[in-house]
């Protein structure tokens, strides 16, 4: 199971389904009086009933004398087979809870034979759910897929909705068990399905791991109300070990469902008992998970202790990952209070922190190749001291031989040469690689910036305050989400399209009036879902303001569709057209440059693209010809977003 990221331990909390002892019937706690000399079928069902309470409460010697008692007077008599058969079934769950698996299965076993006797198609499949808990217990993985399958068809014939979706959460755990992860998660949905209407009282058993899967998938509604629920029943089970990473993770849900009460309620509880369980990873997570909600409600003053003390632990233990998202979570709280030159220290640290993990992998390469290298010149060493004694004894006798042997070494230090030549030069070339995607992702005019920046003293210097603070909010945000993405290489569609809209606040804000605009995203499109390159659709907006609109008024319109696999972003201005534009002096290298770059970056992100259709620019022209604006329009395939690692990843 080492393929599986570790937050999936989770799924260890999955319980086997059993069929409890046939003729049981909910009753007050405690024995129920019966005269063992002369016992009928409804002193049985009252003695199975308080065996099955004394297993709950686990007086299992108790229990397992009473059943003995019931299973032996049963005997013989033709009309008390089937309690018979309940006591037999009770038996064996007794041995299962005693980790004796092999006699639970004998059990098991006396009791399918008592039930094919009577020709009970319920008892019969209720006994083979029960053979096959036992056999995966045993480890006998195949044999107890075998008997899940025949329990799972005549539960099907039965309609026996409680006892299908009872079978389908063992047959759950057995593809787990077998590394077949996909089929798990698909028959574990089809079993909390008919659970939620036919079997609330057994959702415990899956409702935990399905929470998790869907917290790694960002469906944070629905795994909010899964983990709720799995919540519940861990309270009412008296809690378990893992129980304050599972509040982590639902506070972490509630933060990125935007509902900052409920998460930093979740993340409190996380915090104490991850404090109460000596784990300080949890503790970390859970402070700077509340110093993130403090922060997004702009309560920065309470933030600063919280996230302080996030960092203080982090360093204390070591985390340089910890240490440095505390940093980043810091930095945003001080730029929050306005304290930019502590805010500007915090991200510089992050940033070296995140620099000097990449440059930790890269000197432990580097080591690598020069603990190898020292290893083979030492040897190289030793052979010519070992060649040169040789020549002093038989000089003559041996110059073929040394001629030889120096020139094997030559070949295979020339070999050796070669080999760290091409490493080195493969390397060298995915660095370059590397560094040009970071190019290209993070590509932000500097007088873009230099404008944005110098807009702010005229907006205060107006006397509009709230112009000035939308401003600089919207610049902040659209750097934060540049600085977030461009280490990246997919994001989220809905953040692309955030950063397209804190560009064009700011834009509108340095040329009031000049221009308006639009973003539309198609109802059926789940941005969310969807990853696309970072910085894709922003610098043809750019384009579009800058080389359509220029200096004159205009309008431009974003709007997001899909058709069928492919999505197509037009980006359309009013302005006055490419063969205008060109004509005009430019500070950049012009249009068609930023959009080359553009179709470069979506032919290497989707590899059914073509170069013809990856980016299309038409020119629109009013009724008498003239020009009315450009159209561009990119399509590309994106991709679905994957599960992502354990919840608090800010990867």
């Amino acid at each position: 199971m080492n393929h599986l990221c570790p937050v999936r331990r989770f799924l260890l909390l999955f319980v086997c389904c059993v069929a409890i002892g046939v003729g049981c019937t909910d009753g007050p706690d405690g024995p129920v009086a019966a005269d063992h000399g002369v016992m009928d079928s409804v002193t049985f069902r009252a003695e199975l009933d308080t065996v099955r309470r004394m297993i709950a409460r686990g007086s299992l010697d108790e229990a397992a004398s009473l059943a003995r008692t019931i299973e032996a007077k049963a005997q013989g008599d033709p009309a008390l087979r089937k309690q018979q058969a309940g006591a037999l079934t009770n038996l064996g769950i007794i041995q299962q809870r005693r980790a004796q698996p092999d006699s639970a299965l004998a059990h098991y076993q006396e009791a399918l034979q008592v039930a094919e006797q009577l020709g009970d198609t319920a008892l019969i499949g209720s006994t083979w759910l029960n053979i096959g808990t036992a056999m995966e217990n045993a480890g006998r993985y195949e044999e107890a897929m075998a008997a899940a399958v025949k329990a799972l068809t005549i539960k099907e014939r039965m309609n026996d909705e409680r006892g299908e979706a009872r079978v389908l959460n063992n047959i759950s755990l057995l593809y787990w068990r077998m590394d077949r992860l996909p089929e798990a998660v698909a028959t574990l949905r089809r079993s909390i399905s008919i659970k939620r209407t036919a079997d609330s009282l057994g959702l415990a058993s899956s409702l935990n791991g399905l929470g998790v899967l869907l917290t790694e998938g960002q469906r944070y509604d629905t795994a909010i109300a899964v983990l709720h629920e799995s919540l519940a029943w861990e309270d009412r089970l008296s809690g378990g070990f893992d129980r304050h990473i599972q509040l982590s993770n639902l506070g972490l849900a509630f933060e990125q469902a935007g509902r900052p009460d409920s998460a930093l309620h979740y993340y409190a509880l996380a915090l104490d008992e991850a404090r109460a369980n000596e784990d300080p990873q949890v503790e970390i997570r859970a402070l700077y998970g509340i110093g993130e909600v403090l922060i997004g409600q702009e309560r920065y003053a309470e933030a600063a202790p919280v996230l302080d003390s996030s960092l203080a632990l982090a360093e204390r233990i070591g985390s340089l990952e910890t240490i440095k998202e505390a940093h980043l979570s810091i930095a945003r709280q001080r730029e929050g209070v306005g304290d930019l030159r502590a805010a500007l220290d915090h991200y510089t640290q992050h940033q070296h922190l995140r620099d000097s993990l990449m440059n930790a992998q890269k000197d432990a390469a580097m080591n690598e190749l020069l603990v190898r290298y020292e290893v083979e010149r030492k040897e190289r060493e030793n052979d010519r001291l070992r060649l040169d004694n040789e020549r002093a004894g038989l000089r003559a006798e041996r110059q073929q031989w040394v001629a030889i042997g120096i020139g094997v070494l030559a070949l295979t230090v020339a070999a050796l040469a070669w080999v760290i030549i091409q490493r080195n030069r493969n390397r060298a070339r995915q660095r370059e690689a590397e560094l040009e995607q970071q190019a290209l992702r993070l590509q932000m005019d500097p007088h873009f910036l230099f404008n944005a920046l110098n807009t702010i003293p005229g907006l205060y210097a107006s006397g509009d305050a709230g112009a000035a603070n939308d401003h600089v909010g919207h610049l902040s945000k659209f750097l934060r989400l540049v600085l977030e993405t461009s280490r990246r290489r997919t994001i989220p569609l809905a953040l692309e399209i955030e950063l397209v809209e804190h560009y064009l606040r700011i834009s509108a804000n340095r040329k009031p009036g000049m221009f308006t605009w639009q973003v539309k995203v198609m109802p059926y499109v789940r941005p969310e879902r969807l990853a696309v390159p970072p910085m894709l659709i922003q610098p043809v907006v750019e384009n579009a303001l800058e080389h359509g609109l220029g200096a004159g008024k205009g309008h431009i319109d974003v709007l997001v569709d899909l058709a069928g696999s492919v999505l197509h972003v037009e980006v359309t201005d009013n302005g006055v057209g490419r063969k205008a534009a060109s004509q005009r002096p430019s500070r950049r290298n012009g249009t068609s440059m930023g959009i080359d770059l553009v179709r470069q970056r979506i032919l290497l992100f989707d590899d059914h693209a073509n170069i013809s259709d990856a980016v299309l620019v038409r020119d629109e022209h009013h009724a008498d010809g003239t020009a009315a604006g450009t159209t561009v329009t990119l399509r590309l395939r994106p991709q679905p977003l994957t599960e992502h690692a354990a919840a608090g990843d800010r990867g």
